[in-house]
């Protein structure tokens, strides 16, 4: 995979005081066309902390172009923002 850390605009679900669960995000790519993908499957979350920074890499799958995908968003907690960290 490769590390993009681009930011995305998110649409998630908080239930109490568990971790946000994402359920689609739009971005902007390289000629400035956003992109909406909704989120399949999340497979993996996991919480790191990195130089400080708290935040939640979620490994998520998704039917993209008629072809399953593997990729990445992370939550960075203390700034509260979403990024598309690895495709």
């Amino acid at each position: 995979m490769k590390i993009l850390s681009e930011p995305i605009d998110a649409l998630v679900k908080f239930k109490g005081r568990e971790k946000p669960i994402p359920y689609k995000f739009r971005y902007l790519d390289e000629e400035e066309v956003y992109h909406e993908i909704k989120i399949d499957k999340i497979i993996t979350i996991e919480e790191t902390k990195i130089a400080g920074i708290r935040s939640y890499i979620y490994r998520c799958q998704s039917q993209i172009k008629g072809a399953e995908k593997l990729y990445e968003i992370k939550y960075i907690i203390g700034e509260c923002r979403w990024e598309l960290y690895k495709i």
